[in-house]
């Protein structure tokens, strides 16, 4: 939500981005009507946007649980000039990705500050997005569904696979085209790593864990966030938010997700500490699998950043950013750095639950 410590770029990033900044929410609520006509129109008739040339090289996926610090990771890896990404503009129109990250660049339409999450993580328009409605889109997924809906890649027609390779390579096209390498992380993705590899068979999956107890914790803090905000969106927009009247859960669709909340509610220790613990196991299986895997633990991050990137861009393929790259020394420097605090608990109904993968990760 708008802070004092939002700060828009100019007039016009006020005249346009203040709603939808105000309303940041998991996916876009509302778009504004005639900036989205224009940009749709814009694209269509006033770009010369080619992409047959460009491939989906080697693609690179984070997948982790949600609150794993994979927003802190992806920052770092978008700060390599050779990444490309959805941007949060790309995001609230994504019927004119190009168009409308061009007049973002052209006009600097820029909005900065902290998102609704107050997990001290500032964004703005130009910033990774978190795209979960996009890949919801693209998978045929139902973003309000809490049953697992895993697909293979026999259940997409050869138009559907093309088209989310396109909106892949339009992207691409936004950043330079060629030679650029497309990053994209949302914890949406965790259940469908072998769809993405099916899809992308040289994509490169960085596997992020977190200590389950705090990963716990932080996970139901998300859950009453975005309830939270979606009712103070409500109260603001009234008939018209464009969002489905089911509850939102945010945590990933693992086969038991139903079962933990009809038992507990989504909003209960229990439930993520489970999730935690069936993401671990979901994962130890899937790993044999995933011909390119790098698993790295956010704490050690934390505790070695330097080292942990150097490590996961020779993984990926990409040369480390030099001395001269300030966007990445100056995001590498505030690693583990918080504005805020938490204030966890249940630590022993966690290791009760999840206490066999917490030893497998060395967190007990």
């Amino acid at each position: 939500m708008p802070t004092e410590k939002t700060v828009y770029a100019n007039l016009l990033s006020r005249l346009l981005m203040a709603s939808v900044f105000e309303n940041q929410w998991a996916f876009p609520v509302r778009r504004p009507g005639l900036p989205e006509r224009f940009f749709a129109w814009y694209e269509r008739h006033g770009m010369r946007i080619r992409i047959d040339a460009i491939a989906v090289d080697r693609p690179i996926f984070i997948i982790s649980l949600p609150r794993s610090g994979s927003s802190m990771l992806q920052d770092l890896i978008c700060a390599h000039p050779d990444v490309a990404y959805i941007t949060n503009m790309m995001y609230m129109f994504p019927a004119s990705p190009c168009a409308s990250e061009f007049f973002r660049r052209k006009l600097h339409l820029n909005v900065h500050g902290e998102r609704f999450l107050q997990d001290s993580v500032d964004v703005n328009a130009g910033s990774p997005a978190d795209p979960v409605a996009t890949w919801a889109r693209w998978l045929k997924q139902d973003p309000f569904g809490v049953s697992a809906e895993t697909c293979a890649i026999g259940d997409f027609t050869p138009a559907e696979l093309d088209l989310i390779r396109n909106d892949i390579r339009r992207i691409l096209w936004c950043f330079g085209g060629a030679g650029r390498r497309f990053q994209c992380k949302t914890p949406a993705l965790l259940p469908h790593i072998e769809l993405l590899q099916a899809i992308f068979p040289d994509a490169r999956f960085i596997y992020l864990l977190r200590d389950g107890r705090n990963n716990a914790n932080s996970m139901l803090k998300l859950n009453r966030l975005c309830v939270e905000q979606l009712e103070r969106i409500r109260g603001r927009l009234g008939d018209r938010l464009q969002v489905d009247a089911r509850p939102f859960v945010p945590y990933p669709r693992l086969p038991r997700l139903p079962e933990y909340i009809a038992a507990y509610g989504a909003d209960d220790i229990r439930t993520t500490a489970s999730l935690w613990r069936d993401a671990c196991l979901f994962m130890e299986d899937a790993k044999p699998r995933i011909r390119h895997l790098h698993e790295v633990r956010y704490e050690d991050i934390v505790a070695r950043p330097a080292q942990a990137m150097e490590a996961i861009f020779g993984f990926c393929e990409l040369r480390p950013p030099g001395a001269a790259e300030t966007a990445y020394a100056d995001r590498l420097s505030r690693v583990g750095v918080l504005r805020h605090m938490n204030r966890y608990g249940n630590f022993d109904e966690v290791e009760r639950i999840c206490g066999d993968m917490l030893r497998h990760h060395r967190y007990l």
